[in-house]
């Protein structure tokens, strides 16, 4: 004896039902051996292969929901260029005569990961003095995140599994001078004196949103809420 169990006596048979699985096993190899145990590989191989069939599919259906300018705004290659430090964007700004802050939400529980890494911007708007919160004088608006320590030039597009947008992988810089401008924190004229111009075809959704902004196609939406 040994623990109440004789040395003979199997503990698997004692916990088991035997019979019932020498049955079981029975019925499954009647026919022999069946084939997904015979040829693992191959039935692994399909099974990927069903996988790769059914998200081909699948990526053709939501395709018309892709962006046109889609691949151009995933070239890592060509968009990830021209690195800025984001404490020396707030002083380019502020040394220029922008009122502003920035706001990083404190890490912990309710926090989401993808606001880790960023800040808000507040900015004075100049045509809008008297909207925003107080802070040092003067009041601000919530303009839109960067991204810190550093941000590149343009923003990358982050694509999911099936190739669609879900928002940017990376922030770029000139995506908030865009919203600066946009927002009337500065004029483009202003904005391209102390930053430069953009130049190269990676430019382009920059210089449309812009030329649509001067064109009307962007209506102040705190002005109207506002009545101003």
């Amino acid at each position: 004896m040994n623990g109440g169990i004789t040395l003979n006596e199997s503990p698997f048979r004692a916990r088991h039902n035997q019979p019932l699985s020498e049955r079981a096993l029975k019925e499954l190899y009647k026919d022999g051996t069946p084939a997904w145990i015979a040829r693992p590989k191959e039935f692994r191989q399909y099974a990927v292969d069903c996988y790769l069939a059914d998200k081909e599919e699948s990526d053709a259906m939501v395709a018309q929901y892709r962006m046109e300018d889609q691949e151009e705004l995933t070239d890592r290659k060509a968009r990830l260029v021209n690195v800025m430090g984001t404490r020396d964007f707030i002083e380019k700004l502020r040394s220029n005569g922008v009122h502003c802050f920035t706001y990083q939400a404190p890490p912990g529980e309710g926090t989401p990961k993808e606001l880790l890494n960023t800040v808000g911007l507040w900015c004075e708007v100049p045509t809008e003095r008297n909207l925003g919160h107080e802070w040092n004088g003067h009041k601000h608006q919530y303009i839109c995140y960067l991204q810190i320590p550093a941000m590149h030039e343009w923003s990358l597009l982050r694509l999911d599994d099936h190739k669609l947008p879900i928002g940017e992988a990376h922030r770029g810089w000139r995506t908030v001078l865009s919203q600066l401008i946009l927002k009337g924190v500065l004029t483009e004229e202003k904005a391209h004196l102390i930053f430069g111009k953009p130049s190269g075809p990676q430019s382009l959704k920059y210089r449309r949103t812009l030329h649509d902004f001067r064109n009307g196609r962007y209506p102040n939406e705190r002005r109207e809420k506002a009545n101003i």
